[in-house]
């Protein structure tokens, strides 16, 4: 199979990027292949899907030039990252986990404007079904932004990951300000070390890279975990993962 056009577009950009995505991608095939024979196991496993979802979109970004959204879908990646690695240390939570998932769908259904008759009943049928379904799990998650109710650090530091913590304080830290809009990437010191506000493009330039090392990274403690979970004994890209990691971030 031919692979996607934007995997020899990053490797233009980032010679020898493309060599390095390999045992990331095979590490990827080995989690998505072993047998989930728990209800744990097969969040892990649909995580580590999505995971790799947000990535492939991260490295399309990068490939084509666009570094801000790759970072900024790096801040995403590693909210889902440490989250399941904080399920894993705590099983007894994966009626909260599913639960809260569950929530956002009764919400949007709630807030649906549809102008059918018949799917406006069938909203108001399903609505009524799980009226008290979706009280009780608004009370349970009551103004909380996870389903863990956790602050993403406090998450980062309970994992007790060496490494995790550290890509929170500096590289979450530059993500969450690109993803929320706030005016840090549009900021700059002039030769007077005056804050000057406009389009700098050009620093921009340099996101292109990080953001698929910060994420590359966190893919890589993440899998760490996970291939314990799963006890896949043949670790050799899981290895090769942890040496590209050193290399990129040497």
């Amino acid at each position: 199979m031919e692979p996607p056009i934007f995997l020899k577009q990053i490797d233009e950009r980032i010679p020898g990027f493309l060599k390095d995505l390999q045992p990331l991608m095979k590490a990827t095939e080995q989690i998505l292949a072993a047998p989930a024979g728990t209800k744990l196991e097969k969040a892990v496993q649909a995580q580590v899907a999505v995971a790799a979802e947000h990535f492939g979109g991260m490295l399309a970004a990068s490939a084509n030039g666009f570094g801000l959204p790759a970072e900024a879908a790096a801040r995403n990646l590693f909210d889902l990252v440490v989250g399941t690695l904080y399920l894993m240390k705590n099983p007894l939570l994966l009626a909260d986990f599913i639960e809260f998932g569950q929530l956002t769908v009764y919400r949007l259904i709630k807030n649906l404007s549809l102008e059918s008759p018949q799917y406006e009943q069938a909203r108001a049928r399903d609505l009524a079904k799980y009226d008290a379904e979706i009280k009780r799990l608004e009370a349970k998650f009551d103004k909380k932004n996870f389903w863990h109710g956790r602050q993403v650090l406090q998450t980062a530091q309970a994992i007790g990951i060496d490494g995790m913590e550290h890509l929170y304080k500096i590289q979450y830290k530059t993500a969450s300000g690109i993803t929320h809009g706030s005016s840090y990437p549009i900021l700059s010191l002039n030769e007077k070390r005056e804050w000057v506000v406009g389009f700098q493009k050009g620093q921009w330039d340099r996101y292109v890279k990080e953001s698929l090392v910060f994420g590359y990274s966190m893919l890589d403690l993440f899998y760490l975990d996970v291939f314990r979970l799963f006890q896949i004994a043949d670790t050799i890209n899981l290895n090769q993962m942890r040496d590209v990691c050193m290399r990129l971030n040497g």
